[in-house]
Order: C-alpha cells, then sequence, then structure tokens
C-alpha cells in the first residue's frame, strides 16, 4: 500500500467508492469524505462539467491526484431524465428508495411498464493543479428501466435496470459480475489503458 499511488475519489456515494477500489486496485482508493473535503453544488449542464468540478475541487483541497465522477440514467422516454439529477430526482435529499419510486411513478403515468434506458459515466482524472490535459474516459450501458423492482445488491436505480440481453436486474448480480458490465467499469477500463499509455512513454 505505501507503494501505491493515492487517487481521492470526489464523491460520498460509498457504492462507487466500493466499485473503484474493486476496479482500481493498483491504486490506493481514498474517499474525499476521509480528508474532510465538502463538495460544491452541482451547477453544471453536462456530466462532463460536474466530473471535472469535483475533480478540480478535490485536487485543490488535498494537493492529490483526484478523480471526479459524474454519472447518471437517461430514459430517452422521460425527456433524458433522471440525467444529471439522478441522486436528487424525487427532491434534494432523496433516498434511493425514494429515487426509485419516482421513476417507477413516472414511467406509470404514461402507461409504461419498462422503456429503454441507458447509463452514463464521465470520469475525469486531474493529476495536480496545473494539469493542462486532464484524463477523460466515458462509459455508456445500455438497457432498459422496468416498474418491477429485483434484487437488493447495488445501489441507486440497480433493482430497476436491466442490461440489454439480460433477464437480471442489475441489483440481482454481485458487484463483480457487475464491474465488467458496467458504465463505471467501462469508463474506468479507458481510464487505466490511458494511465498506462502515458506512464510507458
Amino acid at each position: 500500500m505505501a507503494n501505491q499511488t493515492t487517487i481521492v475519489v470526489a464523491t460520498n456515494n460509498p457504492g462507487k467508492l466500493k466499485e473503484f477500489k474493486l476496479l482500481l486496485p493498483n491504486f490506493n482508493i481514498i474517499s474525499q469524505s476521509s480528508l474532510g473535503i465538502v463538495p460544491e453544488e452541482e451547477l453544471g449542464e453536462t456530466f462532463f462539467e460536474n466530473s471535472l468540478k469535483k475533480a478540480r475541487v478535490a485536487n485543490t483541497a488535498s494537493g492529490k491526484m483526484s478523480l471526479g465522477d459524474d454519472s447518471g440514467l437517461i430514459v430517452p422516454a422521460l425527456n433524458n431524465l433522471p440525467g444529471l439529477r439522478s441522486a436528487r430526482y424525487a427532491h434534494e435529499s432523496a433516498t434511493d428508495d425514494e429515487n426509485r419510486q419516482y421513476l417507477k411513478n413516472e414511467l406509470e403515468k404514461l402507461n409504461l411498464n419498462q422503456a429503454k434506458a441507458y447509463y452514463v459515466c464521465v470520469l475525469v482524472l486531474v493529476r495536480d493543479s496545473a494539469d493542462p490535459f486532464p484524463l477523460i474516459a466515458t462509459g455508456i450501458f445500455e438497457g432498459s428501466v422496468k416498474t418491477t423492482m429485483r434484487g437488493e445488491n447495488g445501489f441507486g436505480y440497480d433493482p430497476m435496470f436491466y442490461p440489454k440481453d439480460s433477464n437480471f436486474s442489475l441489483g440481482e448480480m454481485d458487484k463483480n459480475e457487475k464491474a465488467l458490465l458496467s458504465h463505471r467499469g467501462k469508463a474506468i477500463q479507458i481510464l487505466k489503458n490511458k494511465i498506462q499509455k502515458l506512464s510507458s512513454e
């Protein structure tokens, strides 16, 4: 552990932090909250803007390499919502259960019991305060959301999200299986490849 590079992950979401630790085993992953860093309000109009801001805030406060993650669920039938407000869909301090119930209600208003959807994850890695070239990685995970919720694993909308060509929700998959398929898993793999390429140059 002493020889591992530390990355401060700009999230207070314990589910996300677990995924980063699982998917980035060669780094010492710590949360911004463990350093007392208070996140700023997300005011960006895109996932990229929010992710970059998160990374810069964490980097400025910690002086360490920092990783911003902004991700969300997009349902085209609901005008691309929850989108940027995925964690606050029902209201500003909504729980996962409240957000899922709100999404279920919005689908039912349209007489839908399922709809096409996809998860998006945008990662931005800021290496230092003078970094003119933050590393950016994007992952997309296609599937559908259903009003039928199954499984206790994962977090967020996972019990409602069914990957394309799968009969199982993310809530029914174990963490390793989900990590290989998910938007965050795909984005992290792209990020790792970029880090390795720079390290070998």
